[in-house]
């Protein structure tokens, strides 16, 4: 008879993830895990596989969270350019908060997804459905007259691409108020 899990593996698969975040894929060990997670080697294996396994859950437990937030805000906030705003304010702000300093998955990027498929393929599905809020958010700002009349996608793209580096300038410079700096710089850009 298989023993019943006396854990609940959502709340375990949060600490493996805010570690990975917090450490990169390399700099996480398995006994870090062990230590984080409150499991043994045995339950782990058992519940997430190995661990790149659960990296790849832990990675696409952070998109699809950071998508409810976005999702959450595209649909809450009635000004289309505020939304977009919020979100990318938002981000950094709880980035810093919770002492991550960076974007999980442009963390990931810059360490694995030139060599590894699946982070790949985890990345390009999350930046495809980002840049769809942001798209919807665009053309319901457009329509508002609150934002450029450009190719939607296209300054959807811009948006997402834009941010992808502010957080990669981070990661190299450590610098805050840049990335603030550049978060108005870049809704002045799109703003009508």
């Amino acid at each position: 008879m298989a023993r019943t899990k006396e854990f609940e593996p959502e709340e375990k698969l949060i600490k493996a993830r805010d570690l990975f975040w917090e450490k990169g894929y390399s700099g996480t060990s398995m006994q870090d895990l062990v230590e984080a997670m409150g499991l043994n080697r045995g339950s782990i294996y058992d519940t997430f596989g190995d661990k790149h396994s659960l990296f790849l859950q832990s990675l696409s437990n952070y998109a699809e969270e950071i998508l409810k937030e976005y999702t959450n805000v595209a649909t809450t906030v009635s000004s289309p350019l505020k939304a977009i705003e919020q979100i990318l304010s938002g981000n950094v702000k709880k980035a810093f908060v919770n002492g991550k300093n960076s974007c999980m998955s442009v963390k990931c990027s810059l360490e694995l997804a030139s060599d590894d498929k699946s982070v790949q393929h985890i990345i390009q599905l999350s930046g495809c459905k980002i840049t769809k809020v942001f798209e919807e958010l665009i053309i319901k700002g457009q329509e508002a007259g609150e934002i450029k009349e450009q190719d939607a996608k296209m300054l959807a793209n811009f948006v997402g691409t834009y941010f992808s580096g502010l957080w990669q300038s981070y990661i190299v410079t450590g610098d805050k108020q840049l990335i603030q700096n550049q978060i108005t710089f870049l809704i002045s850009m799109i703003k009508k």
